[in-house]
């Protein structure tokens, strides 16, 4: 495995992440009760994320960690739809369709 290709996955673990941050978040918008701690676990991802993308970015260029980090949205959609139970239409699908294609012709050109 390239030291390039160690970059990547750990861009697209840092978007993973990221995503599971944004339901956390979420989550602490729609909970009466626990709301503190789902805002403290939203944060701590977040914090582990940054973590992670700092190392990432030993590996792989910014130029390119960047983009690859929209991946995140794919994720967002992905947990919206089945943790939350939100609606994602047609054109949403579409849209995160095309970010998995940009997404898999970067990590190509990687």
């Amino acid at each position: 495995m390239t030291q390039t290709t160690v970059g990547v996955l750990l861009v697209v673990l840092c978007a993973t992440i990221e995503g599971f941050s944004q339901l956390f978040f979420k989550k602490s918008a729609l909970a009466k009760a626990h709301r503190l701690s789902w805002i403290g676990a939203g944060a701590a991802l977040f914090i582990l994320q940054a973590l992670i993308y700092t190392a990432a970015l030993r590996f792989v260029e910014i130029s390119i960690a960047f983009p690859i980090g929209s991946i995140a949205y794919v994720v967002v959609a992905i947990l919206s739809r089945e943790v939350l139970n939100e609606p994602v239409t047609g054109v949403r699908w579409l849209g995160v369709g095309l970010i998995i294609l940009g997404v898999s012709f970067l990590g190509a050109q990687a």
